[in-house]
């Protein structure tokens, strides 16, 4: 009889070093022109050629999926901080910031992912 794995839908959580998470940053800074105009399902090359580039220049090793998560994170991090710097006028929740939410405050203070979409007709 095989072992039943109790956590099998857990969600795994992993530390980023701050090199890597900073990494992660400039490469999605990078990509961003071609982000505004790819359709979604073509956006998966792009966040592999990100999880590629870390682990090229880092010990750390993470998947395509790993980086669109903590991209996501990171995000929601910094809009969270920004919330509690602002008084949260209009009232959203809100919860204690990461090291990393406060970290990478700075840098993520241009909101470079704001860029209104281009949508692309296919025929």
């Amino acid at each position: 009889m095989a072992a039943l794995n109790l956590n099998a839908n857990l969600p795994v959580y992993i530390q980023w070093p701050d090199d890597a998470a900073l990494t992660l940053i400039q490469r999605r800074r990078a990509y961003q022109p071609l982000l505004t105009t790819m359709r979604l399902h073509d956006q998966n090359q792009l966040w592999r050629g990100i999880a590629r580039d870390i682990r090229n220049n880092h010990i750390f090793r993470p998947t395509r999926k790993q980086c669109r998560e903590k991209w996501n994170a990171l995000k929601s991090g910094y809009e969270n901080l920004e919330r509690l710097i602002n008084r949260n006028p209009e009232g959203y929740p809100t919860r204690t910031p990461t090291l990393h939410d406060e970290r990478f405050h700075q840098e993520l203070s241009d909101e470079f992912w704001k860029v209104e979409r281009k949508y692309l007709l296919f025929n």
